[in-house]
């Protein structure tokens, strides 16, 4: 048995989820949970919110309202939006928490005893209008290596840490004027001491091997001192030493260690030594992010992993930004659909079909979420639906007591896609299932109960509801989704008697989404 921590970039709490944040995160983290834990290992889902962000407090400006008030607000609505589509974490660690301060002061106290951070002399970026020291997204302009706009902290384009003195045509977002630099005392992560022996253990890692190349690319041309703290009233205080003293440690950091905070609970909840068990071998620790997030959580949490003396990720899920009708998702342009809105429409388990199918490998910048997709999930569940009731009420249904080698092909081939992060070839393993099996063609099908069984179980992961409800209505209340190929007994009976689970999606969903998005009218028939 091994044990997952499963670790979701943590949210920022100044807005809702929207779909993208859903369907290229949290879902993915959900549904490789779900799959490890039917195998029949401990798999753990820990998240949180990212709660001292400059984008509430951009927010918190913008309504005139309080940081901690509109931070509060969000994060309701943030853990409304994961169970709107079926999604509980077993941790969701708020980082404004006494025990969050707590453990990321220890945490930076361990990397300081350790060596790995210097207090250098930086620079901060300046508002003079405003008096203001600016931080992160507050402070706007060009990316140094690619041109984009960025901010003041990463470049969503290309994934660089961008440093203070090199961002191009600085802007402060509160006031629109020039930025200056200011000189600092800062906090600063020695990085270039690390560099060697993390690009061997990223070298010997399982990661895509896009995201592996990226940072060790990164590891060799880019490798210099991470700024830890800055000037920003909001977050983790540094108690010491006495020249850092009112500064802040990076979100970067310390909301991103949110998931060190969950594991730790975890453990204690369990009478179990934190330490030893990421430690132990048979424990890995995976983590789910857009693109945004690699530089930091593939030299920053990485490193400060291997810092402390601990293993490296086991693995990494990024995925690109996800598109809607071609565009990235923004909420700025009012260019976006919330996850729990959507939901009470469509229904969970379509919308969470539909979000999968959207992933695709790192790269191909193909995660595109439209109107046609969202209709095809439909349509495809419903198919499904309806050969499972079909064959409810065949009375040609019988015991299997072994399934054969194309069926135990399928459940390996799926097992090695879920395991390797490769969802979209999880789910193509669904559709050859369904298709060798013979479920929508009565004079195909053999009757066989676990091939049903199997079936179901393969579903269960991206659809639990579906999968648990027909599991159940086949072989009773006691049948659990498993990959194993033993027998299985049917409790045949002649009609189900529940609603489905994918209904055609609302003409008046459809009719608002072509207004907003300009789009033709599409047919459902």
């Amino acid at each position: 048995m091994r044990t997952y921590f499963v670790c979701p970039a943590p949210p920022c709490p100044n807005g809702k989820l929207h779909l993208g944040h859903i369907g290229g995160v949290y879902l993915l983290a959900d549904i490789f949970v779900r799959f490890q834990r039917m195998t029949g290992h401990r798999a753990y889902y820990i998240t949180g919110s990212d709660e001292h962000g400059t984008h509430t407090l951009e927010t918190a400006r913008k309504l005139g309202r309080s940081f901690s008030e509109v931070a509060e607000q969000y994060v309701h609505q943030i853990l409304e939006c994961l169970r709107a589509v079926q999604i509980t974490p077993d941790v969701f660690v708020r980082t404004s928490s006494e025990s969050h301060k707590k453990n990321a002061r220890a945490i930076f106290r361990e990397l300081q005893v350790a060596g790995y951070v210097d207090v250098r002399q930086g620079v901060q970026l300046y508002c003079e209008h405003c008096d203001e020291l600016v931080a992160d997204s507050l402070a706007t302009g060009r990316c140094p290596a690619c041109s984009s706009p960025c901010d003041s902290n990463l470049c969503e384009n290309c994934g660089l840490a961008v440093e203070h003195d090199t961002i191009r045509d600085a802007r402060h977002v509160t006031c629109g004027r020039n930025l200056m630099l200011r000189a600092i005392k800062q906090a600063v992560f020695d990085m270039p001491r690390l560099a060697r022996q993390l690009h061997e253990a990223i070298g010997e890692s399982v990661w895509p091997e896009p995201i592996r190349a990226k940072a060790r690319t990164w590891l060799h041309r880019e490798v210099r001192g991470l700024p830890m703290t800055r000037h920003f009233k909001h977050g983790v205080e540094v108690k010491q030493p006495d020249s850092l003293i009112g500064q802040t440690l990076l979100t970067w950091f310390e909301g991103l260690w949110c998931f060190d905070t969950g594991i730790r609970e975890l453990c204690a909840r369990a009478g179990l030594d934190a330490n030893a068990t990421l430690h132990d071998q048979n424990s890995e620790l995976l983590f789910f992010m857009g693109q945004d997030n690699r530089f930091y959580y593939t030299l920053g949490v990485a490193g400060a992993l291997l810092a402390r003396g601990y293993p490296i990720p086991k693995n990494h899920s990024v995925q690109d930004f996800y598109k809607l009708e071609g565009e990235k998702f923004s909420t700025s342009r009012d260019h976006a659909l919330w996850a729990d809105e959507v939901a009470r429409e469509v229904g969970p388990n379509v919308l969470r079909y539909a979000l999968a199918r959207v992933a695709k490998p790192f790269g191909s910048d193909a995660n595109d979420f439209n109107l046609d997709g969202l209709v095809s999930a439909a349509s495809r569940i419903r198919v499904w639906e309806d050969a499972l009731r079909r064959c409810a009420e065949d009375a040609r249904i019988v015991e299997s007591t072994e399934l054969s080698p194309n069926f135990r092909r399928f459940a390996e081939d799926y097992a090695d896609a879920v395991t390797a992060l490769r969802f979209w070839d999880a789910l193509d393993v669904i559709d050859r299932c369904f298709k060798v099996a013979g479920f929508a063609h009565a004079g195909d099908w053999t009757g066989n109960a676990a091939q049903i069984s199997l079936f179901l179980s393969l579903l269960y992961p991206v659809l639990p509801e579906l999968a648990m409800g027909y599991g159940q209505h086949y072989f009773g209340g006691a049948w659990r989704p498993s990959l194993e190929t033993s027998a299985v007994a049917v409790q045949p009976k002649t009609s189900v008697g529940f609603p489905r689970f994918s209904t055609p999606i609302p003409a008046n969903f459809a009719a608002e989404y072509n207004k907003r998005f300009g789009k033709e009218q599409i047919s459902q028939s």
